[in-house]
């Protein structure tokens, strides 16, 4: 009787060992283990050796790149913008100087064509023919000392000079293309295109545009 009893405790205790030792080869190695459709067991998780999630800390970082990729280049569009618009103010500038001496000449040559078709008329009088021959004269001086006064004007360092003088042609405006203009410049110009246009100082108004 004694021997079948330590016979069973012998069998007991080898069970007991076998079960101890396939638990503790399962439970080896810290991973979490999830089984797919297909039975074969696939790790789900992994600790890195900070304790964190060595997934989760790849992604953060391509999320921290990707943002200091974009406000980099939000920057740079926004420079870009910046140049665009200063650029597009500079010769928006231009661009109205050029425009209106255009006119004045696209005015100009109207106005000759006018007194030549008079001249060439033959149905027209003496003294029509007369006036226009005069008028063109005049216009043509006129042109003529405009010029002459805005290469004097931008000579004394200006960027651009528009000078328009009024239908009766003894007045004029004169536009300077700067930031600032002094008492002392705005006198030093109305002098000189009232000598050049021969009209009096107060007949020539000065103005800066830049």
């Amino acid at each position: 009787m004694v021997k079948r009893q330590t016979v069973w405790l012998s069998t007991m205790m080898v069970l007991s060992l076998m079960l101890i030792g396939y638990y503790t080869m399962n439970n080896d190695g810290g991973l979490t283990a999830s089984k797919n459709p297909g039975g074969t067991s696939v790790a789900t998780s992994a600790t890195s050796p900070d304790g964190g999630q060595s997934g989760q800390s790849t992604q953060t970082g391509a999320s921290t790149s990707a943002t200091k990729s974009g406000t980099t280049q939000t920057s740079a569009q926004n420079q870009q913008t910046g140049t665009s618009a200063g650029s597009g103010s500079a010769d928006s500038s231009a661009d109205w100087y050029v425009n209106m001496e255009t006119k004045l000449e696209q005015q100009y040559a109207q106005q000759v064509d006018t007194y030549n078709q008079v001249i060439s008329n033959s149905s027209a009088s003496a003294d029509q023919i007369g006036q226009a021959k005069q008028k063109l004269e005049q216009l043509q001086t006129l042109v003529g000392n405009l010029e002459t006064a805005r290469d004097r004007v931008l000579g004394q360092g200006y960027k651009d000079c528009v000078i328009i003088p009024d239908a009766s042609g003894q007045k004029a405006v004169v536009y300077v293309k700067t930031d600032k203009l002094t008492a002392q410049q705005a006198v030093s110009i109305v002098n000189v295109v009232s000598q050049q246009l021969n009209f009096p100082p107060v007949n020539v108004t000065v103005q800066a545009k830049a």
